[in-house]
């Protein structure tokens, strides 16, 4: 295993925005989206970020349990990227673009809620913008994900208190796989809240539960790189059922995830010498697309869009994480929020 910043994280990280990239790619322009252990790519690139995250910000909380410094650093590493991505969109962007005039455009109903965004109320629509993509309307539908990862963040104290007796927290196991599973399997009524709907929600819920108790439990010395490749491909092409196959994909994808990422090969651990791009990259890339769609079309197809779409976003991650992110990462945590003592314990370092 590794230590320190030697280690594959970065590399996962950059992988799994290029599947999501990929995948939208396909669903953009019109196309059907190449499938990978059930999902479509970009699904499986939104997994593997969430078995990151749970592993990562159970460690960060086991690290430092004190609740304001912990909130304090998460908000500082999901905000100040997401803000700037909104309000270009809807005052530079979605204002060029759209067809009402300037004022009329600003007051409309949809740019309104558009920037709610900003506090994690989803919406994905600004007016007339992308009206002829095959795709119309949508702006940013990525953005889905976030209000999930921030609920996730804010149950962590939560789980690993849960797993200070350990069928506890293996019972939330249980409970977060069978709400994915019935929120796959089940098809039911979707429930909306906050802009986010909850179905789609239980769904990644597994995949951050399984890296928390990963970390709670300490199991990385159970971890194998090649065994969770080979499962993984197993369980990809495997002869079973959808059900089954889903619940081995929420114990399977994170330890695959982990088990890699914990390493320290070579060309891998070097993938963040330029800085981390993955969260930019996420936040971006989809507009990127629905701007390659609207001025080209579908011409060059699926693979033209992530031809165009993935070093755009890719030039664009960078920016943001050289103008704002790993500034917002350096503001350092209120002395008035310092009122408890850090308990140290054995983590693997990450940016924020």
């Amino acid at each position: 295993m590794s230590s320190g910043r030697t280690n594959n994280f970065d590399f996962i990280r950059l992988v799994a925005a290029s599947m999501v990239v990929l995948g939208h790619s396909f669903i953009l322009v019109g196309a059907r989206p190449h499938g990978l252990v059930g999902h479509s790519i970009s699904t499986v690139g939104v997994l593997v970020f969430f078995s990151l995250s749970g592993y990562l910000i159970t460690k960060s909380w086991q690290d430092d349990p004190n609740i304001c410094r912990f909130l304090f650093r998460r908000v500082r590493r999901i905000f100040p990227a997401l803000i700037a991505v909104v309000l270009i969109s809807v005052f530079v962007l979605g204002a060029l673009l759209t067809s009402l005039d300037f004022l009329d455009y600003v007051v409309h109903p949809n740019t309104v809620r558009y920037l709610g965004n900003i506090v994690l109320y989803i919406s994905y629509n600004l007016p007339l913008v992308f009206e002829a993509n095959i795709y119309p309307h949508a702006f940013n539908g990525s953005l889905w994900t976030l209000p999930v990862e921030v609920g996730m963040y804010a149950l962590t104290p939560l789980l690993v208190l849960l797993g200070r007796g350990r069928w506890p927290l293996l019972a939330a196991l249980v409970l977060a796989i069978w709400l994915g599973f019935h929120a796959l399997v089940g098809r039911p009524t979707p429930v909306v809240f906050a802009g986010t709907e909850f179905w789609s929600a239980a769904m990644l819920a597994p995949y951050f539960v399984t890296g928390a108790v990963i970390a709670r439990f300490r199991m990385e010395r159970w971890l194998n790189a090649y065994i969770g490749i080979a499962g993984l491909l197993a369980l990809n092409f495997a002869p079973i059922d959808y059900g089954t196959r889903e619940v081995l994909l929420c114990l399977a994808l994170p330890y695959s995830v982990l088990a890699v990422g914990l390493r320290s090969w070579p060309l891998l651990r070097s993938a963040g010498r330029f800085g981390d791009p993955s969260y930019g990259i996420y936040l971006w890339s989809f507009p990127v697309q629905q701007l390659t769609v609207h001025f080209i079309g579908s011409a060059g197809g699926r693979w033209g869009n992530f031809a165009i779409g993935m070093p755009v976003s890719l030039v664009l991650g960078l920016l943001s994480w050289h103008l704002i992110e790993k500034y917002a990462l350096r503001v350092k945590v209120p002395s008035r929020l310092i009122f408890a003592r850090s308990r140290s314990s054995p983590t693997i370092p990450i940016r924020g």
